[in-house]
């Protein structure tokens, strides 16, 4: 059953991408708020308690309400699957400013990208180069991509189901929100919230790095991987933009000065310079091609043929779990 919920969850948001005007995302927003208001008074056990009304409340729900379905029909439990990753996995919730932009540089708009790369990351673009508004397109697509795509895939599959899903996505939208500037959140939560996120991820992210280096040029991919990931302050998303950049020969690195990671960008979304393990450049700038905009193609390629992979993982589980 997991393997058809993602299939049929996937095309669904393919065929009618969730607005961010809707309902779902009001609530997740009104939750977080909720919870840091009524519950942050700035003690550790009371940060706790935010986190877990937050994060850790919705996805229990999100169980009890699939026990529910199961005990009734296991048609209402596939249901309710597809129902929870349709506002939680999907390419479309980012994927249209990343084709604005490529559209944008192909025709030679520099100016066009450039606002619409501000307009998505919150940026100061002003005297960006085409080659950098093509590199930093490409880091924050693919940490996009994990966070929307390849990491609730991989919290969809555990045990926990449609529960895993909204935990992971509950935890990177609060981690993001509590930590962005004008926040409220004490200290205490803001930090908790980024080391749980960090947690949750991280083994999700070495699974997308992998992927990468599969699907791709896998030597390149490892030795890059091993070399220069700890460019990014956060270990997480330099394993993952590490591989990206050997799997498919390009230099990346944009994102990993912490200049480049001040701004939150988008509500609820984490800022990666305020990682839980933020360290100094100890590496110097990787190998490979300075990335053009024909490169931009190669990552969107990149990143299908590894969501196919796992799927077809999926696919050979599921059949293998129906023969036995």
């Amino acid at each position: 059953m997991a393997f058809f919920s993602v299939l049929l969850s996937l095309l669904l948001e393919q065929v009618k991408p969730l607005g961010r005007l809707s309902l779902v995302y009001g609530l997740r927003t009104a939750v977080a708020d909720f919870a840091s208001r009524n519950f942050d008074a700035g003690e550790r056990r009371h940060g706790l308690a935010a986190w877990f009304i937050a994060v850790v409340l919705p996805a229990l729900l999100t169980l009890g309400i699939y026990w529910a379905a199961l005990r009734v029909h296991i048609l209402l439990a596939f249901a309710w699957n597809v129902a929870v990753l349709y506002f939680t996995l999907g390419f479309r919730q980012f994927s249209h400013y990343f084709t604005d932009i490529s559209d944008a540089l192909n025709r030679g708009d520099i100016p066009g990208a450039r606002a619409i790369l501000r307009q998505w990351k919150s940026l100061d673009t002003v005297e960006m180069s085409a080659d950098d508004v093509t590199q930093q397109t490409i880091e924050h697509a693919l940490v996009a991509a994990q966070r929307y795509v390849l990491g609730v895939f991989f919290w969809f599959l555990l045990p926990l189901g449609p529960a895993g899903a909204v935990l992971y996505r509950m935890a990177d939208f609060t981690a993001g929100k509590w930590n962005a500037s004008g926040s409220e959140a004490s200290p205490w939560l803001r930090d908790f919230a980024s080391r749980a996120f960090h947690v949750l991820d991280w083994l999700p992210a070495r699974l997308t790095a992998t992927g990468y280096a599969i699907v791709g040029n896998f030597e390149e991919a490892a030795d890059i991987w091993r070399n220069y990931a700890r460019l990014w302050p956060d270990s997480n998303t330099g394993a993952m933009l590490a591989s990206a950049a050997g799997a498919v020969g390009i230099r990346l690195g944009a994102t990993a000065a912490p200049k480049a990671t001040d701004n939150a960008g988008e509500p609820g979304e984490q800022a990666w310079g305020q990682a839980i393990d933020a360290e100094p450049l100890l590496a110097p700038q990787m190998p490979g091609a300075v990335p053009q905009p024909a490169h931009l193609r190669s990552v969107v390629g990149l990143v299908w043929r590894s969501v196919l992979l796992w799927m077809l993982l999926l696919a050979v589980i599921t059949i293998t779990m129906w023969v036995s």
